[in-house]
């Protein structure tokens, strides 16, 4: 399997740090799907851990288990991703010099579009995590702006956009995927890649694609990403055959070629209810297809609509299959949203993610000593 942008900046930032002769530590909660992931971080001398997940964000169990750790090793820098506020603690009292949170996406509040309310309002977990570290990371800069007006801490709060292997994706020529589908060079192919879950508007594609699918007879959605929620894979089902798409929809599942995938599309659409900023969105656009992604999250910080791409209101399935017709029906505009959508990419690439986060770990090590 090809390894995943998440896994090559992890990567990438453990081998810049053994550049300095730092040893380095992975900690994991379960060991991945694809075991070839972990070969290349033992070759550069990394140490694979495997602690549980926290069990909520003030676990005791794993407060003391990560405060043995980081004590045992000595620790000078811990960066936490997704599992943060207990394992920060720990990282707190046992005196770690340098302490990173990244935020990768918005808050349950912004997901669901609701305010907090009651003891909510606190922002518990975030404010604790914000007390004990010294940067927060955060993917977008919404997803800063939401930090600071929840819990405050602007002066550790910086922006550090998602990590795309932008080089690979802007390298592929050619695709065989068209064949194993059996797709027609006239088909019109629409992608989304993703997940079956909730958060990623699957549903409202389908409702979008159903109104297209009347306007472009030869119109094919592919649906690219794992069965993570089963209640939310049938949804979308019961709604592919209500509409008579199933010789139009094709479900691929987990996949491991998406810059093929993505080649071998006319369209990328992204109708997620909320995102920080998405690997899949700089990713098609990389490899040069036209972009359609809600104006949610971190995304409208990337497409500028109707100029490297077009952007639609938050589960408004009308608009999407309006973009995705106009889109298809204007051949020489997608060429140029295409041009558009590959300048400024650099920004986005693993060594640019790499260099910044780097910087963060020497200055905030240099003025801790």
């Amino acid at each position: 399997m090809v390894a995943t942008s998440k896994w090559m900046s992890y990567l990438k930032l453990i081998e810049r740090c053994a550049e300095q002769g730092w040893n380095n530590w992975l900690i994991l909660s379960k060991q991945p799907e694809d075991q070839s992931l972990i070969e290349p971080f033992l070759k550069v001398g990394c140490k694979i851990i495997y602690q549980p997940r926290s069990k909520g964000n003030f676990d005791l169990q794993s407060i003391h288990r990560n405060y043995k750790l980081l004590r045992s090793i000595q620790c000078d820098i811990f960066h936490c991703y997704n599992d943060h506020t207990s394992p920060l603690i720990a990282a707190k009292l046992a005196g770690v010099p340098v302490k990173l949170w990244s935020k990768l996406s918005m808050s349950s509040y912004y997901e669901l579009s609701t305010r907090p309310s009651g003891l909510q309002k606190l922002m518990l977990s975030s404010r604790i995590t914000g007390w004990c570290v010294d940067r927060i990371l955060a993917v977008s800069d919404l997803a800063g702006k939401e930090v600071i007006e929840q819990v405050g801490f602007k002066d550790k709060v910086t922006t550090v956009t998602v990590p795309v292997s932008v080089e690979r994706f802007v390298s592929i020529k050619h695709s065989q995927v068209r064949k194993e589908f059996n797709l027609k060079k006239s088909d019109v192919v629409i992608v989304a890649v993703g997940h079956f879950v909730e958060i990623k508007g699957w549903d409202i594609a389908i409702d979008a694609f159903a109104l297209v699918n009347k306007n472009v007879p030869d119109a094919k959605l592919l649906l690219v990403g794992k069965k993570t929620s089963e209640r939310f894979y049938q949804k979308v089902i019961k709604k592919i055959d209500e509409y008579g798409l199933s010789k139009h929809v094709i479900i691929l599942g987990g996949r491991s070629d998406i810059p093929e995938i993505l080649k071998a599309s006319d369209l990328f659409i992204l109708p997620s209810l909320s995102e920080g900023t998405p690997a899949a969105l700089v990713e098609a656009m990389a490899v040069g297809i036209p972009c359609i992604a809600t104006a949610t999250g971190g995304m409208p910080e990337v497409i500028e609509n109707g100029v490297n791409g077009f952007l639609f209101q938050r589960e408004n399935a009308d608009e999407l299959a309006e973009k995705i017709i106009y889109v298809v029906s204007h051949p020489e505009l997608r060429m140029k949203i295409v041009d558009e959508g590959r300048k400024g990419l650099q920004r986005y690439s693993m060594k640019t993610y790499v260099e910044t986060v780097f910087s963060h770990y020497q200055n905030l090590l240099d003025s801790s000593q």
